[in-house]
């Protein structure tokens, strides 16, 4: 009898231990899945966070190199041309060796784009470089302000 009260004993403490360590295990378990969700958030939101703020600054830079390159450009070798206006708004005004601007039926008042490290005005493609922009034909033409 004092067996079987001891036998029954141990079945109830392995029971109710188990029992225990069951409700334990689960509920670590679902603190862990709730912490893993979380930090999932977390690592979306810095990931958009990082998105935007590298969206903007790259709007930014971009608005800062454009506004940089505005001005007015000399050319010593184009037939008939001594000046290229880049403005903010996007136009390009091209002007003769007197100074008068060329007439709308040519070249003038076309736009111009900046793509990376290239400045396109019409058909013409320059390149940067400090303060000149050099077009695809080796003509320079130097940087005014």
């Amino acid at each position: 009898m004092k067996n079987a009260t001891i036998a029954w004993i141990l079945v109830v403490v392995l029971f109710t231990t188990s029992v225990l360590f069951a409700g334990l295990y689960l509920s670590a378990r679902h603190t862990l899945q709730r912490t893993q969700i979380a930090l999932d958030m977390t690592e979306k939101s810095a990931a958009e966070l990082r998105d935007n703020v590298q969206a903007a600054v790259v709007q930014s830079d971009k608005a800062d190199k454009t506004d940089a390159v505005c001005g007015i450009y000399y050319c010593d070798n184009a037939p008939n041309m001594n000046k290229l206006d880049l403005r903010s708004d996007g136009t390009a005004h091209f002007y003769y060796s007197n100074g008068m601007e060329i007439p709308s039926t040519r070249q003038t008042k076309q736009g111009w784009t900046l793509d990376g490290q290239k400045v396109t005005v019409g058909a013409k493609t320059f390149t940067i470089e400090q303060t000149d922009l050099i077009d695809n034909r080796g003509n320079r033409w130097l940087h005014i302000r």
